[in-house]
């Protein structure tokens, strides 16, 4: 654990936002106020932390500390936290991003510890092959302390000047979240709304630059992400906390498209790989590629990828019976000096991996590398 946690954040912005209003003689909505609209239902949040900062900052406002945190990309945005709460009894919350990389899993997990570390948090982690891929890190790692804290003062010194180039984007437009960070609606839903058949959408999906992206039987070496998958699993073990991955179905079009260009590939290397790193660490896989497995409906897809949120539901009951033990919480840790550079009672401290620049794949949004 790195740096300080995010609460010493809010409170220097609260602390800045009074002696405005003192100093000016103005009012304004406090952003810890009792008062304040919820982040949630905030119209617009434009930020260069885009929707790591919008989430971050929703989940501090979430009245009780959840217990299960879903990570992904923009395939588990629809993993509804009510559902998990029903199923296990364990408030949750979804930390899936748009392009969301092992990076944010680690960053998430390092703050949520430091912030919580008497409550650590179960895991329900949505994967793919190309998961582990390196692409361009979001801006939010870097210019968001609160998770720019996780990483190397040297990868985020060596990225800086790059983030702070980014746009200041409105997480918020065409897009509504609820209050326990699941996406409710966005541009699949508007277009849905406007006419496009699912037909359609799998059309679109499915073209020439998809299917060759998706046979060009290129996996993983040795990357940054891999290297964030492990140091994550590694330190929620710490925690006692047995992490279940979830390798995320397809719609049954676009899996027997995948498969005929020689997708297979890549599948198979995920796998393997997962299997070897159980050897040395303690997690769960649930292989649920195809949508039979868990008794998915072909219908409730948004194109060849993108679970609906009913779809996301079905999924959900089948991973906690499948895999109840994933959602069982540690007692808390009786508190002891901690050998962490933050100070949070880790029972063993995970560093990040050193950084080392690493060849970054810029050619298309990494959710829709396959």
């Amino acid at each position: 654990m790195l740096g300080n946690a995010g609460g010493g954040w809010r409170t220097r912005l609260a602390l800045v936002a009074l002696g405005v209003v003192c100093l000016l003689g103005v009012s304004i909505p406090m952003a810890m106020g009792a008062d304040a609209t919820p982040t949630y239902k905030l119209k617009s949040y434009r930020s260069r932390g885009w929707d790591r900062s919008f989430k971050a900052d929703v989940y501090e406002e979430m009245p009780k500390v959840p217990r299960v945190l879903v990570f992904g990309g923009s395939r588990g945005l629809r993993m509804d936290p009510a559902t998990i709460k029903k199923a296990t009894g364990l408030t949750a919350f979804n930390f899936a991003f748009h392009n969301g990389r092992p990076e944010d899993a680690w960053a998430v997990t390092d703050w949520v510890l430091d912030t919580h570390p008497d409550k650590p948090p179960t895991v329900i982690w949505c994967i793919q092959a190309t998961t582990l891929a390196d692409v361009p890190m979001n801006p939010g790692l870097i210019v968001d302390e609160r998770l720019s804290q996780a990483f190397p003062k040297s990868l985020i010194n060596a990225k800086m000047k790059w983030a702070m180039k980014q746009p200041q984007r409105n997480i918020l437009s065409g897009r509504r979240f609820g209050y326990d960070g699941m996406l409710w609606w966005n541009s699949y839903d508007k277009k849905r709304q406007q006419g496009r058949t699912l037909k359609r959408a799998l059309d679109m999906y499915l073209d020439a630059d998809m299917l060759a992206k998706a046979g060009n039987r290129k996996i993983p070496g040795n990357t940054r992400s891999k290297s964030y998958f492990v140091k994550t699993i590694r330190l929620l073990n710490a925690y006692k906390i047995r992490p279940l991955i979830v390798i995320m179905p397809y719609h049954p079009r676009a899996l027997k498209a995948f498969r005929a260009v020689g997708w297979g590939v890549k599948q198979r290397w995920l796998r393997t790989y997962l299997s070897k790193l159980q050897d040395h660490l303690n997690f769960r896989v649930l292989n649920c590629v195809n949508i039979k497995t868990f008794g998915g409906n072909p219908n409730g897809f948004y194109d060849g990828a993108h679970l609906t949120a009913s779809n996301s539901r079905k999924l959900i009951r089948y991973c906690v019976r499948r895999a109840p033990g994933c959602f069982k919480v540690p007692k808390a840790p009786t508190p002891t000096p901690s050998p962490s550079v933050s100070g949070s009672p880790a029972p063993a401290p995970v560093a990040p991996p050193a950084y080392q620049p690493v060849p970054e794949d810029t050619s298309t949004q990494a959710d829709f590398l396959e």
